[in-house]
C-alpha cells in the first residue's frame, strides 16, 4: 500500500531522525554506552519490526531498520573496544 506523503508521515520521519540518530554522537566521539543499552534497544526494535512488517507500515519499517543498523554497529564497536 502506498501512503501519500502527509504531515503525519513527515513528523514521523522527524521522529526517526531524532530517536534513531541518538547514538550517532557516540559513534562519532567513540564514547560508548554500556553494552546493555544497545542490546536491549536492539531486542525491542526487533519486536517493533515484527509488528511493522505485519502492518506493512513503511515509516516504522524504515525507522526500525535504521535503529537496528545503528544499534547493531554500536554493539559490535563496544565488543571490539572491550
Amino acid at each position: 500500500m502506498n501512503d501519500p506523503i502527509t504531515i503525519r508521515n513527515l513528523i514521523a520521519c522527524l521522529g526517526i531522525i531524532l530517536i534513531q540518530g541518538a547514538l550517532i554522537p557516540s559513534h562519532l566521539s567513540g564514547h560508548f554506552p554500556d553494552l546493555s543499552l544497545p542490546v536491549l534497544i536492539f531486542g525491542g526494535l526487533l519486536c517493533y519490526m515484527y509488528k511493522a512488517i505485519l502492518d506493512n507500515d513503511w515509516v516504522y519499517i524504515l525507522s526500525n531498520s535504521i535503529g537496528l543498523i545503528l544499534n547493531g554497529v554500536m554493539i559490535i564497536r563496544i565488543i571490539q573496544a572491550g
